[in-house]
């Protein structure tokens, strides 16, 4: 870690402008990462930019900083630096950009296993969350933690870890969360918003996936389909649906747990691992990826017919593990 904060470091130097990018569908850690990320940057004045294809969730729009997330980059921009957090590929950050043409250098900070090291600098770790290494960035650059960033970072750590519950969690896991919450970081409030609040839409679409939960012949497998209509339907958003497929993978004898979510003539899949099946491999089979126990993609196709697919592939991973 030492190093590739060196090299970060080394390609600051001199740098006038920066853009900060995530994957497509953002999370807790791509958000609280790249925000907390953009406070160092600006702190040593760069011009700092932050991009992600779709919207901030709700629930992290609390975050100091998230209206500064932009979905479009004008074409003269030109940075001289450009950062990807939480992605293990750079096609993760969507097709509406190209990172390669609007940024002289690609750094590359994550912690997914399958990362394809894509970057000019790659600060590639297993950790509980990016924001973990944003962490460690910001005592190598000898940054104080003030409130603001403790709160994107605290945001990391939670929302990866599944507030401390997933086996990502670690000794310094706990040793950063101690350091942030002395930073000013509110616990209650901060998991209060995100794990306790949501809407109305959210309630309904949420109880109308989980009513249509179907199982494999020997209950390993569980899964469930959102179409754009039961969407409509509900007035609900692509963030009223977190936590859904979660809570499949919570049933009592469900080893994989699968969400698929249809949206413009392609569909959005969750995985969850429960112990044994590695589902990253099973992602990656379908052009995804991510962690061991949690990973995702996107299929081309009608819904029907990518969730039979997807779902004899994994039962299949299930006679096998």
């Amino acid at each position: 870690m030492k190093n590739s904060c060196r090299e970060i470091k080394n390609a600051l130097k001199g740098a006038r402008s920066a853009i900060i990018a995530t994957h497509v569908d953002p999370d807790g850690d791509a958000i609280g990462s790249m925000l907390a990320l953009g406070m160092i940057l600006e702190h040593l004045e760069l011009e700092t930019h932050y991009y992600a294809a779709d919207s901030v969730p709700r629930i992290y729009r609390f975050l100091p900083g998230s209206e500064k997330i932009k979905r479009a980059v004008t074409d003269f921009h030109h940075f001289d630096v450009g950062f990807v957090v939480d992605a293990s590929d750079i096609s993760r950050v969507g097709d509406k950009i190209e990172l390669r043409k609007i940024a002289a250098r690609i750094v590359n900070i994550d912690h997914h296993p399958d990362n394809t090291q894509f970057g000019d600098i790659n600060c590639v770790r297993r950790s509980s969350c990016v924001g973990e290494l944003i962490y460690d960035l910001a005592k190598f650059l000898k940054i104080k933690l003030d409130k603001p960033m403790a709160d994107c970072l605290y945001t990391s750590i939670i929302t990866d870890t599944g507030n401390f519950r997933y086996d990502n969690t670690n000794a310094k896991t706990f040793l950063i969360a101690s350091e942030l919450i002395k930073a000013g970081v509110n616990t209650a409030e901060l998991t209060t918003r995100i794990y306790d609040t949501k809407s109305v839409p959210g309630v309904r679409i949420s109880a109308q996936a989980l009513s249509n939960i179907k199982f494999s012949e020997d209950r390993k497998v569980a899964w469930t389909a959102v179409s754009e209509e039961m969407m409509a339907a509900a007035n609900a958003r692509p963030e009223d649906l977190i936590g859904i497929v979660d809570a499949i993978r919570a049933i009592e004898g469900v080893e994989v747990a699968v969400f698929f979510r249809e949206e413009k003539e392609k569909v959005k899949i969750n995985f969850r691992s429960k112990e044994r099946v590695n589902v990253s491999e099973i992602a990656r089979r379908f052009g995804g990826g991510g962690h061991l126990k949690a990973s995702g993609a996107v299929v081309a196709g009608q819904l029907a017919e990518v969730e039979e697919r997807v779902i004899g592939e994994v039962v299949k991973r299930i006679w096998t593990a």
